[in-house]
């Protein structure tokens, strides 16, 4: 999917925040949160789309492979 004309990970008029339901998840299990957005346009703002991109980390404890 091509990235909008107007796309940008910042704006000065817009704020967003996330806040996920849970600190870890297990892959291939639903992620869940919410998306809070804070506009300080005075006359309105016209958003057309919002999209979300999340990453993540697979991390491995190294004790988990311990000989002892």
């Amino acid at each position: 999917m091509p990235e909008p004309m107007n796309a940008s990970s910042h704006h000065p008029k817009v704020k967003l925040t996330t806040t996920l339901a849970d600190p870890v998840y297990v892959a291939g299990t639903c992620v869940s949160g919410k998306l809070e957005m804070e506009c300080r346009a005075d006359k309105g703002l016209g958003i057309g789309i919002m999209m979300v991109e999340l990453f993540a980390i697979q991390g491995i404890h190294l004790s988990a492979f311990s000989t002892d």
